[in-house]
């Protein structure tokens, strides 16, 4: 499969991931796998919009990194719920991706961490849906 085939394949991938995500009923799906994560995930869903689950999504398998507003949304769901989003990615990807997934996750959580340390204490970022 050639570059363009790849690159289609990754983005339904991810599309289908995406609305896994953030479709309300999330937890009712993964609930067969893993009650625990798939409650959690849904308690993480509610501090971060859709667009912003979507940009942070979308950095997982491009170049671009998530926006200063969507990585305090991010950072504000805390470490464990990041986490816990990789994990859900690990477990729906193929086995060679999983060590760029779990890489890139790192790379995502440890550049919107630097965004929001550096980022004045009131922020004049404007609120976004």
């Amino acid at each position: 499969m050639g570059s363009f085939g790849k690159n289609i394949s990754s983005t339904l991938f991810l599309f289908i991931g995406i609305l896994m995500i953030i479709t309300p009923g999330f937890a009712i799906r993964t609930n067969e796998e893993n009650p625990e994560l798939s409650q959690h995930l849904e308690e993480c869903h509610t501090k971060v919009t859709k667009r912003c689950a979507i940009e942070i999504s979308n950095s997982i398998y491009t170049n671009n990194t998530p926006s200063e507003y969507c990585c305090q949304k991010h950072i504000t769901t805390g470490k464990a719920c990041h986490d816990d989003f990789i994990k859900l990615f690990i477990s729906k990807v193929p086995k060679e991706k999983v060590t760029f997934v779990a890489a890139k996750g790192d790379q995502i959580w440890n550049h919107c961490a630097a965004i929001v340390a550096s980022a004045p204490a009131a922020s004049t970022l404007p609120i976004l849906p």
